[in-house]
Order: structure tokens, then C-alpha cells, then sequence
């Protein structure tokens, strides 16, 4: 039987290729093709997260200036109970306010007595309203700088000693999820350096695709990456789309003893309002140059057309997007020959 060489003609992008061909080109070939049909669903992924402990349930401390490690109790990983210590840290800052919150108590009290007893001689009428007010606001000026140094020692997580000793107390019941690693370790101010959290709750940053923030609400139900089992709800998802990364981002709460802090992984969202979305059947499915992609039938021939994935099922994946809908023909058969026509290869 004579043969004969078909060469099929490409006109490439970065996101898609038009192959030329024809209907005795398709079938020469045994290319074949079927509609796509529409699907309304739900279910929503993967969609890629990342975990985190919740900071609603854990507590970091923060210095406001350098500082360094004298002495270490605890480490990562170690669970501890609220009141217990920490470690202890040297700083001349905060020694120096330990000192002055002291002498301010001293005075306060000792001014407390006198506005108490300055009250009593106005109502009295003794003295003027003006001298009653003066002793009234010099006790209330230094509640004020009181308030504002013991603000700082609570955010430290610091209990100033009476010999001078600085230690950093356990302000709840958890485990120790970020701490120094070794004595003498500087402290770099405005950052956490020791947080306790709660081991069994966690947050899921998840990425969201543009296409798919109006699907995602607040109380949405986050599965997990096998898609069987309900992990947690969605709290929040931002309207707005970062530029680094082209998605949003979406905010669950979720609890699963197989998720660890730092770690990205694939979950799915089940959406309160069904979406209407487009079945991509397996059959018609390729990868070409790390991309999901199909062959779309037009009047030229096909097209490779990227694919945005929304969420997968047994039988395919499910996509919305542009170009794509109830009356859209793609190829299910003699993808491997489809491929290599985008790779510039001839067929006989």
C-alpha cells in the first residue's frame, strides 16, 4: 500500500498551538473526538495550602529591643503548662524599667493615699478644687507610665525579678512552637522569639485561582487532599489577588494530626453554592511542558488549549474558562500524535 508523509502544520504561543489537519488527516490517523458536557458541582480543588499553627490560639512574645538568651528551660517541640518558665534573658533596657516600674508603684501608692486624702479635705472644704486636682492627676500620670511599662513586660512574656533576673513566663498551657536555639542567642526586637500554640490547631492558607473567589465563601467546608474526610471551614477569603503569586488567598481553620506547621499541601473546598463547571473526560487529557492540556477541534484542525483546573473527579477534571463550553469538541483518541505534531515531528 503506498504511503504517504502527513505533515502537519503548526502555528505555536506559549499557551496554546494550532494544528493544521484535516478530516481525512483525522481519520487517516484515527483521531477522534466527542463534546464536552456540563457539570454542576460543588467541589472544588486541589488547591494548594499552607499550614500554619493558629495564632488565635497561641502566644508569641516580642521585645522592643536587643536582647539575649542567659539561660534556656524549654525547646521546640517541648509541652508546656501556663506559669511555667521559659527561659531567662539579659537586657540592661529592660532591667532599667524593672527598676523604675518598682519606684513607680511605690509613688503610686503613696499618691493614691494623698488624692484619697485630698478628696476627703475638698469635700470637706478645706482646700480648693484646684489643689485636689492637681494630686488626683499626678497619681493618674503615673497609672499611665505604670500601664505602659507593665504593656511591655506582658508582650515579652517577661516577670522582672527583685534581685534583677529577667525571666520569660508561659502565659498559657501548649507547646513550644518557635524558641531560641542555644544560650547567649541574640534576640532580634519586633520579632517572635518564643510562641507556645496549640498542637491541634491549625490554619490552611489556601491559594485561590481568580476565576474561583466568588466561588469560595466564609463557612465552606475544607476537605481533605484524598477528598474523603471534612477538615475544617473556611474563615475568610480576600477579594483581592496578590501579584507574585496570581491567586488569593483563602483562610481555614482546620484539624488534622497529619498536618504539620510550615508544610504545603492539596486540600479541596466544598463550595455552599454549587458551580456550574465543564467535564474535561481523562481520555482527552495530556501533559506538554509541565502543563495540563486538551486538544480543541476548530475549523483548522485542533487547538492545544492550557487548562485551569477547578477541581477532579474519577471520570476527568472540571474547568471554567473562556473558549470552552457544552459545544466544544476535543480530541479523546491520538493524543500522542497531537503531541508530537507540537513538537514539530512529521507522521507517515
Amino acid at each position: 500500500m503506498k504511503r504517504s508523509v502527513l505533515l502537519l502544520l503548526i502555528t505555536a504561543t506559549a499557551a496554546m498551538a494550532q494544528i493544521t489537519m484535516s478530516e481525512a488527516q483525522m481519520k487517516k490517523l484515527g483521531i477522534t473526538t466527542q463534546n464536552l458536557q456540563v457539570r454542576s458541582t460543588a467541589l472544588i480543588g486541589p488547591l494548594i495550602a499552607k499550614i500554619d499553627y493558629d495564632e488565635d490560639k497561641s502566644k508569641s512574645y516580642f521585645l522592643d529591643q536587643e536582647a539575649s538568651i542567659t539561660a534556656l528551660n524549654v525547646r521546640q517541640g517541648d509541652r508546656v503548662q501556663k506559669g511555667q518558665t521559659l527561659c531567662s534573658i539579659a537586657s540592661p533596657s529592660l532591667i532599667a524599667k524593672s527598676f523604675e516600674l518598682g519606684e513607680l508603684r511605690n509613688r503610686y501608692r503613696a499618691m493614691q493615699n494623698n488624692a484619697a486624702k485630698d478628696a476627703t479635705l475638698y469635700k470637706e472644704g478645706v482646700i480648693s478644687y484646684r489643689d485636689y486636682q492637681t494630686s488626683a492627676l499626678e497619681a493618674s500620670s503615673l497609672r499611665s507610665r505604670i500601664s505602659a511599662l507593665e504593656s511591655q513586660f506582658s508582650i515579652a512574656g517577661v516577670r522582672p525579678g527583685t534581685n534583677g533576673t529577667l525571666n520569660v513566663i508561659s502565659q498559657k498551657t501548649g507547646i513550644v512552637t518557635d524558641a531560641p536555639l542555644a544560650v547567649a542567642e541574640r534576640i532580634t526586637p519586633y520579632q517572635p522569639y518564643f510562641r507556645i500554640s496549640d498542637s491541634n490547631a491549625m490554619v490552611a492558607m489556601i491559594n485561590v485561582s481568580p476565576s474561583l473567589i466568588s466561588s469560595i465563601s466564609k463557612g465552606d467546608t475544607v476537605l481533605s487532599k484524598d477528598n474523603s474526610r471534612p477538615i475544617g471551614t473556611i474563615l475568610s477569603v480576600s477579594p483581592s489577588i496578590s501579584g507574585s503569586t496570581n491567586s488569593a488567598i483563602a483562610i481555614a481553620r482546620v484539624r488534622d494530626p497529619q498536618l504539620r506547621a510550615g508544610t504545603t499541601v492539596g486540600m479541596f473546598v466544598s463550595a455552599s453554592k454549587p458551580t456550574t463547571s465543564i467535564l474535561i473526560p481523562s481520555q482527552a487529557l495530556a501533559q506538554f511542558g509541565g502543563k495540563t492540556i486538551c486538544f480543541v477541534r476548530n475549523s483548522k484542525g485542533f487547538i492545544a488549549q492550557e487548562l485551569r483546573v477547578s477541581a477532579t473527579t474519577k471520570e476527568g477534571i472540571l474547568v471554567r474558562q473562556k473558549g470552552i463550553d457544552a459545544n466544544t469538541k476535543v480530541a479523546i483518541s491520538g493524543l500522542v500524535i497531537l503531541k508530537g505534531a507540537m513538537s514539530g515531528l512529521g507522521f507517515e
